[in-house]
């Protein structure tokens, strides 16, 4: 068998135990499609309404986290494909994904004793040198307004007299670049600029420069002390933290090749007004300290019985915003202030808490 059939043939064997593969999982109930066109495992915490304490909606502040996965661009093309193997079900299902977000479960806690944000814009100040200085400085004085330069440049005022104008003739004479090479390799060497600071008392001017150079990501961190009064906020606490632990690990596909995105979190308080607005976060580390009190203390059911449970548990969370911050980002945030305040006012939690624990078929 030569080289290219070979090939062929093992070809055709991979196309056949995708088809099966597809086959297979596309007789599973309710199928997630993942970043990368694979049907994925089944979301355990889909839907469920979570939230501590109990009476959290008689104390109507919270801070609520939404969980979302958003579908990848490669829908169409594997969607396409499958349909001419004849997968026709998980073909179209692929197709209708594409950009679509996918919400997980709700989670909502109170205010965390630390609500604080930042703004970062970024800025370098670069050293330009002498000959790079001379002509970039002028610009950089006209965008913020700077001072103009010194008069020993110009050979006018009392920095004038003092140099003479020499510099300032000199440059008009065209031994500008000549002055500035020699003045930058006065200051890039360490004798030489040893030598000037200590026989004539000057050092090379750097011609430092502000240049934008972009914004950064927030990050934000949270932190609560939870204390269960009862078995069933126990119960909740446990499945608060899977749910964040969950959503924020990746997942193998693709036979462990490739790992799926973890979902992001849309974050949003109950009363925004006097507050800020957070883009979509992922969830970059958890800290879960069992022992909040410094010391082990657990409780068990009135009677005694049922496992033991930590009494208090402290649970910090850090995001980092997947958006920067940008004029754009506030127009947005106007334009949804009043639209987020009449939801986060008409909205309140269900009745009776969703969770893992007490729907069918959850992780206990």
């Amino acid at each position: 068998m030569s080289a290219k059939q070979l090939r062929s043939e093992r070809l055709a064997t991979g196309v056949a135990g995708v088809a099966a593969a597809f086959s297979a999982l596309s007789q599973t109930a309710s199928p997630r499609v993942s970043l990368v066109g694979q049907i994925s495992r089944p979301d355990p915490f889909q839907d469920a309404n979570m939230w501590f304490p109990d009476d959290l909606k008689t104390i109507d502040h919270w801070i609520e986290f939404t969980a979302k996965e958003t579908k990848g661009t490669a829908g169409p093309a594997v969607g396409n494909a499958l349909n001419a193997l004849g997968l026709n079900q998980v073909g179209n299902l692929l197709q209708g994904q594409v950009g679509k977000e996918v919400p997980g479960a709700t989670i909502r806690l109170p205010m965390p004793s630390n609500v604080s944000t930042d703004y970062n814009p970024q800025y370098s100040t670069p050293d330009l040198g002498a000959a790079a200085g001379s002509i970039i400085k002028p610009f950089d004085q006209k965008i913020y307004n700077n001072s103009s330069l010194p008069g020993l440049l110009q050979g006018t005022g009392a920095e004038g007299a003092l140099g003479g104008g020499l510099l300032g003739a000199a440059v008009e004479g065209g031994v500008k670049g000549a002055a500035g090479v020699a003045v930058q390799a006065v200051g890039k060497s360490d004798l030489l600029s040893a030598v000037a600071k200590v026989g004539f008392g000057v050092a090379a001017n750097p011609h430092k420069i502000v240049l934008f150079t972009g914004v950064d990501f927030r990050e934000h961190r949270f932190s609560w002390r939870l204390s269960p009064r009862s078995r069933e906020e126990s119960n909740r606490i446990r499945d608060i933290i899977r749910a964040f632990t969950y959503y924020s690990h990746p997942e193998y596909v693709a036979g462990g090749l490739f790992f799926k995105y973890p979902e992001f979190f849309d974050i949003r308080f109950r009363h925004p007004e006097y507050l800020f607005e957070l883009q979509p976060s992922v969830c970059t580390d958890i800290q879960v300290n069992y022992h909040g009190q410094g010391f082990p203390a657990y409780i068990r059911n009135s009677d005694g019985s049922g496992a033991p449970a930590p009494a208090e548990v402290e649970l910090t969370l850090s995001f980092k915003e997947t958006e920067i911050i940008t004029k754009n980002t506030f127009d947005k945030t106007l334009a949804r202030a009043d639209e987020r305040r009449q939801a986060a006012a008409a909205e309140t939690p269900p009745e009776v808490p969703q969770t893992p624990g007490n729907r069918a078929g959850g992780p206990r």
